[in-house]
């Protein structure tokens, strides 16, 4: 059985017409401001975690400068933790004992291992040259305020349980970050937030 033969246009594929494909993005941010946050994060972290410790300087400089070249150079969830670590041992490790009671440096120690735990996560898949929809670096971020609010809160009352006065500054940024977790969680969620990465 013998087949018609097509016509040479509807057969040639390069003469027929492709279909049109539009794509549009939002903004996008480009690798290379994750890595400068890093930048920025990572000796806030551990000179903050420093600050209560008994160190020798020249030893603290060496560590941040490290774990900071790492971090920015080979952001990987390894790295992070090697640093989050770190900064928990200069904290707990070093300066502090068990008498001296709630430290309430490990509060802005735990917001900032997570910020910096988040920015690397994010860091480690988009190349520095590399483009991200800000959408897509926000999703979750309902999550990550509620995270953040709630550890907050509960150093807050640790604070208050201790018995240390709690400063006026401190209470009211710590009910901000509440309302502010409120006001996401009572906002419609998001279409692109699947609160999957």
């Amino acid at each position: 059985m013998r087949f018609p033969r097509l016509p040479a246009r509807l057969s040639d594929a390069a003469a027929r017409p492709l279909p049109q494909i539009t794509v549009e993005t939002g903004p996008t941010v480009p690798g290379w401001v994750l890595r400068l946050a890093l930048l920025a994060l990572t000796p806030a972290l551990l000179l903050v975690a420093a600050s209560r410790s008994d160190l020798a300087p020249t030893l603290v400089t060496t560590v941040v400068v490290a774990c900071t070249a790492l971090l920015v150079l080979r952001p990987t969830p390894a790295t992070a933790g090697v640093t989050v670590v770190l900064a928990g041992v200069f904290l707990w490790g070093f300066g502090n004992r068990p008498d001296d009671g709630f430290d309430p440096a490990g509060l802005a120690v735990a917001l900032l291992a997570y910020v910096v735990v988040r920015c690397t996560w994010w860091a480690a898949h988009l190349p520095a040259r590399g483009h991200a929809e800000a959408a897509a670096l926000l999703a979750g971020w309902r999550r990550d305020v509620v995270v953040l609010a709630a550890t907050g809160l509960l150093g807050a009352l640790a604070l208050l349980a201790s018995g240390t006065t709690l400063p006026g500054a401190v209470l009211l940024a710590a009910l901000a970050v509440l309302g502010l977790a409120f006001a996401a969680l009572a906002t419609g969620r998001d279409p692109r937030d699947d609160g999957e990465h």
